[in-house]
């Protein structure tokens, strides 16, 4: 009589083996991004300082539009001083422009309208304009500007 060589229990082994170390690489790989999620780094951003020019270039109550390296702002000068607006509207990234009559930012897309400050007044805007940070060394006036 031949003897039986029963080979069931290893090859069950291993298959149960092989499929519990891809179980647990991915446990592990889901656990990993999970915390990643849940933990971002955050990135850090450099600024870069740009220069606008003088602010008397700017007349009172006027905002005057440029465009730095493809980052279109507003720059606005009151009574209170100068600030800097990114011209993207917060709702579907329009260009807004300035009214001088009613001083107040108009987005042409959907009537948003911002004051002054670049604060949300009416319309489907979400949030305030992006304010950008003015520095004034002497006459000149520079804007920090994110880098991309």
């Amino acid at each position: 009589m031949a003897v039986v060589h029963d080979d069931i229990g290893r090859r069950r082994f291993l298959s149960q083996a092989v499929m519990g170390f891809g179980m647990l690489f991915g446990i592990g790989t889901l656990s990993f991004r999970f915390l990643q999620f849940l933990l971002p780094t955050e990135a850090r951003r450099e600024s870069e300082t740009v220069l606008i020019g003088a602010e008397s270039r700017i007349p009172l109550g006027e905002a005057v539009p440029m465009d730095l390296g493809g980052r279109k702002i507003l720059v606005l000068r009151t009574e209170e001083g100068v600030a800097a607006f990114s011209r993207r509207c917060t709702d579907l990234g329009c260009l807004v422009s300035w009214n001088k009559e009613r001083s107040q930012f108009i987005c042409p897309c959907h009537q948003g309208t911002f004051d002054r400050t670049g604060l949300n007044i009416a319309g489907p805007p979400p949030r305030p304009l992006d304010r950008l940070q003015i520095v004034k060394r002497g006459e000149q006036l520079y804007v920090n500007i994110q880098a991309t």
